[in-house]
């Protein structure tokens, strides 16, 4: 169920928007029911975002990547917050302050609403009669890495089936040096090659995809 920006969601993304250069302003709603936010960089206007979490620009707003970073941010967050509040509160006495997200056997997902607004998630096993839980994995507001911790830690896929982050680097140089050095690659092999090489770019961090780039720069220049 998706749910409408919250003021502690707002309060966030105003926080960590002003973090990266921007200025939001909150909407009195007498003029418009729908609108909520306005964001701004210095003087100008970057976008608008209705209560709902949509977009609003002006259409020949030259702030393209400005916007799509403020709505990729408040997407982010506002997915987490729909997540929490979608969860129903955990019945163990000693963490009733998180909700719980997931369980599958002994093992569960749960996330907890900090007093920074911040949505923080963790992994716990159940005591043997369930009525607490112990070992706890405390993943802060990454939800992908918990909810691939819980994924391994309750069984549902083997963990031999997953690549570390050092061994998608590994095929990912790997599939970029073949790329450029197999002369032998069919045109269908190159394109699942390229596929390939986008798919372990989604996964891997930025740096890794920026260094790799550099790299090739230096050997085609012959530094």
């Amino acid at each position: 169920m998706k749910h409408d920006i919250i003021p502690e969601l707002a309060a966030l993304f105003s926080k960590k928007a002003a973090a990266m250069g921007y200025s939001v302003r909150k909407e009195a709603d007498e003029h418009d029911l729908k609108l909520l936010l306005t964001t701004f960089k210095g003087q100008e206007e970057i976008c608008q975002f209705e209560k709902t979490g949509s977009m609003r620009f002006w259409r020949d707003s030259p702030y393209v990547a400005e916007r799509n970073e403020l709505h990729s941010l408040l997407l982010d967050l506002k997915n987490r917050y729909d997540l929490y509040l979608n969860a129903k509160p955990l019945d163990c006495k000693s963490v009733r302050d998180f909700r719980l997200i997931s369980e599958f056997g002994n093992h569960l997902l749960a996330a907890t609403q900090s007093e920074d607004n911040e949505i923080r998630f963790v992994t716990w096993q159940y005591d043997y009669d369930r009525s607490g839980v112990t070992l706890g994995h405390y993943y802060e507001t990454n939800y992908e890495g918990a909810l691939k911790d819980f994924i391994v830690r309750s069984g549902l896929i083997d963990e031999n089936q997953l690549f570390t982050g050092e061994e998608m680097t590994v095929l990912y140089q790997s599939c970029v040096f073949r790329g450029k050095n197999d002369d032998d690659l069919t045109f269908e092999s190159e394109q699942e090659l390229h596929t390939v090489i986008e798919k372990l770019e989604g996964n891997l961090p930025p740096e890794v995809i920026t260094q790799e780039n550099a790299q090739e720069q230096e050997d085609e220049h012959g530094i």
